[in-house]
C-alpha cells in the first residue's frame, strides 16, 4: 500500500517537474521575444525605403531592402559621434581598469590609515554609474571653473570618474579568489609590488577585469545627459547625442534614427563577445595544470 502511494507521489512529482520545465521554457521565450522585438522592428525599419517607413498600416517587411538610411547616417555627423564614442570608451576602459586594479589591489592586500574611509567612499560612489544625471549641474559648474568643458578629454574624465567605484568593487571581489600566498612566494623570489601586481595578479584576475571593463564600456557608450551638457561642439559629440539629433524640431526621421540606433548596438555586441571570451578564458585558466 505504501509502495503504491510512493509510486503515485513520485509520478505526480515528475509531472509537476515536467510542467515546471515547460513553464520555464515558455517564460524564457516570452522574455526573449519582448526584449528583441523593438530591436528587430528597428532593424527592419532601417532597411525599408523612405516611402514605406511611414506607410499605414505599417508593414513588417519592405517591398525591397534599401540601405539609403545607412548611407545618409554615415554621410552626416553620426560617423563622427560613432568614432568619438569608440575613442572615449577605449580611453575610459584603459584608464579605469588601471586605476581600479591598483586601488583594488591596495585595498585587498595592504593595511593603511584611512582604509575604512576609502572603502566607504567607494561604496557611496557606486550609484554614480547609475544616476549620473543627478550630478550634471555640479559637474558642469566644477568643470567650467577649471576650463575643462568642451575638450576632447572632458568626457573620458567623466566616464572614468563615474564608473571607477563600481570597477574597484568588482575587481576587489575578484581578488578574493587570488591567494595571498602567490604574493608572498613572489616576494621571497625578489619580486616587487608592481611586478607582482601586473605580472601575476592581473593574469589571474581576468574574469573580474572583464566584468569591470563591461561596466565601464556600457557606462561610457550609453551615457547621454552629461555628454550633452559638458560638450557643445558637434565634432566632440558622442554617439548617443548624434542619435538624438535625428529627433528634430520638424519631426522624427524614423529611417535614419533606426539605422543609427541599430549601428550603435553593433559595438556593444562585439565588446560582449570579446570580453565574454576573455571572462571564460580567465575562469578556465586555473583549471589546467602542467
Amino acid at each position: 500500500m505504501r509502495s503504491n502511494q510512493m509510486q503515485v507521489s513520485l509520478g505526480t512529482l515528475e509531472k509537476w517537474k515536467k510542467w515546471l520545465h515547460i513553464y520555464e521554457v515558455v517564460l524564457f521565450l516570452f522574455v526573449v521575444i519582448v526584449n528583441l522585438a523593438p530591436f528587430i522592428w528597428g532593424l527592419l525599419t532601417s532597411l525599408k525605403p523612405v516611402r514605406e517607413v511611414l506607410s499605414y498600416p505599417p508593414k513588417l517587411f519592405g517591398s525591397q531592402v534599401s540601405t539609403e538610411h545607412y548611407e545618409e547616417v554615415f554621410r552626416g555627423t553620426f560617423f563622427t559621434g560613432f568614432r568619438n564614442s569608440l575613442i572615449y570608451s577605449a580611453i575610459a576602459i584603459a584608464v579605469g581598469l588601471l586605476f581600479a586594479m591598483m586601488a583594488a589591489y591596495a585595498m585587498s592586500r595592504f593595511r593603511f590609515r584611512g582604509k575604512k574611509l576609502f572603502f566607504i567612499l567607494i561604496l557611496s560612489g557606486i550609484p554614480l554609474s547609475i544616476g549620473s544625471a543627478a550630478m550634471v549641474v555640479p559637474n558642469y559648474t566644477f568643470f567650467s571653473s577649471l576650463g575643462l568643458t568642451n575638450q576632447w578629454y572632458t568626457l573620458p574624465i567623466i566616464y572614468v570618474a563615474y564608473n571607477l567605484p563600481m570597477a574597484i568593487w568588482v575587481i576587489m571581489g575578484g581578488l578574493e579568489s587570488v591567494p595571498v600566498q602567490i604574493d608572498e612566494a613572489a616576494k621571497i623570489d625578489g619580486a616587487g609590488n608592481w611586478r607582482i601586481l601586473f605580472g601575476l595578479v592581473v593574469p589571474l584576475s581576468l574574469p573580474s577585469l572583464a566584468s569591470a571593463a563591461l561596466f565601464i564600456f556600457l557606462g561610457a557608450w550609453n551615457e547621454y545627459v552629461v555628454s550633452s551638457v559638458l560638450v557643445s561642439s558637434a565634432s566632440l559629440y558622442p554617439i548617443q547625442v548624434s542619435i538624438y539629433n535625428y529627433m528634430g524640431f520638424y519631426g522624427i526621421q524614423w529611417g535614419p534614427l533606426c539605422a543609427a540606433a541599430t549601428t550603435a548596438v553593433v559595438p556593444t555586441l562585439a565588446v560582449f563577445a570579446i570580453l565574454g571570451r576573455m571572462l571564460i578564458s580567465g575562469l578556465t585558466a586555473g583549471a589546467v595544470k602542467d
